[in-house]
């Protein structure tokens, strides 16, 4: 099975794929964010519409192969995706005229969704929490705010979504315990049903 870890800049996405790697070693495999390895890499990075139009459609071919590549070595685990494939909708530049982002890749919005069986959104944390630590991450708070929404939007077809928010008496730290819960619930074999049961009723 695949699991997508998604959602809004400095949601929490790779710090809870390293903790699920931590916690649930044997029973997963985490794929690398695409987009991490294509900017850490020395892609020229550019915010005009033709420049970010081609490092998204980058993304999402080194993706898709690092994911194939990864399910073939280790199909029997849960592969866990740091991003899928439908955050390039967020980030594809418009609305205005010109391809959209599903047909510049050659794909549709059903055949990206059933590529994956679950996704967790972790919304971009509160501005008092915004990390501008992170040397690839160029978005102010705003922008992050405001890409988050769109990302949710991408995913909003999925069956087996869960949106992890950020609630007022939360920490980061149990933000991230009930993402983990989540996963746990996942390789334990429980429905969608049952564990967002279990999600609605924690306090």
């Amino acid at each position: 099975m695949k699991l997508v870890l998604t959602g809004g800049p400095s949601g929490g996405k790779t710090t809870l794929a390293q903790a699920i790697q931590k916690e649930f070693a044997s029973a997963v495999v985490v794929v690398p964010e695409a987009a991490s390895i294509i900017f850490g890499g020395g892609w020229p990075r550019r915010k005009n519409n033709i420049g970010v139009q081609h490092q998204q459609k980058a993304i999402y071919y080194v993706q898709r192969e690092v994911e194939e590549l990864l399910f073939e070595e280790k199909g029997d685990r849960l592969l866990v995706c740091d991003r899928g494939s439908l955050d390039g909708m967020a980030y594809w530049p418009g609305p205005g005229p010109g391809i959209d982002f599903l047909s510049a890749v050659g794909t549709t919005l059903e055949r990206e969704i059933v590529r994956y069986d679950w996704i967790i959104h972790l919304d971009t944390a509160p501005a008092s929490y915004y990390d501008l630590t992170n040397p690839l991450r160029n978005e102010t708070f705003e922008e992050a705010r405001k890409l988050n929404e769109k990302v949710k939007e991408a995913w909003s077809q999925h069956p087996q979504r869960f949106v992890i928010d950020n609630r007022e008496s939360d920490h980061f730290f149990e933000k991230l315990q009930r993402a983990l819960l989540v996963v746990e619930r996942i390789i334990e074999g429980k429905s969608y049903a049952e564990i967002r049961s279990e999600l609605v009723s924690d306090p």
